[in-house]
């Protein structure tokens, strides 16, 4: 996974849906249990791709995950300037997993990672 993830380049084409859930397919595939299984999603929340996948689509992943006995959390953090539809979005997300959306930025990234490492 850590070598699948250094080869990401971000090239402004967001498939915010379709990595949500190829991140939680990934995360089921784990199914260890003494492992905490949380995805952090840094996003604006805008879905930028026509993949014809939807909102919906991603929750329902999330959700059906969280019936495990180890549930994956998906903590979405807002960077840059979202606007409130693209926030409701990313607290959608975050209802999911029964977390909040963050917001963060270059200066805050210690404190938003506190946060984060509250839900452990």
């Amino acid at each position: 996974m850590r070598s699948h993830i250094l080869s990401l380049r971000a090239d402004g084409e967001t498939e915010l849906y379709g990595a949500i859930i190829e991140s939680v397919e990934m995360m089921e595939e784990l199914e260890e249990e003494n492992r905490i299984r949380a995805i952090v999603v840094l996003s604006d929340g805008e879905q930028n791709s026509d993949s014809g996948l939807s909102l919906r689509d991603a929750t329902t992943a999330i959700e059906t995950s969280y019936n495990d006995l180890n549930p994956i959390i998906v903590i979405p953090v807002a960077y840059g300037d979202p606007n409130p539809d693209l926030l409701r979005v990313l607290d959608r997300i975050a209802a999911a997993s029964n977390t909040t959306r963050q917001s963060g930025d270059p200066s805050n990234i210690q404190k938003v990672l506190e946060i984060i490492s509250s839900y452990f």
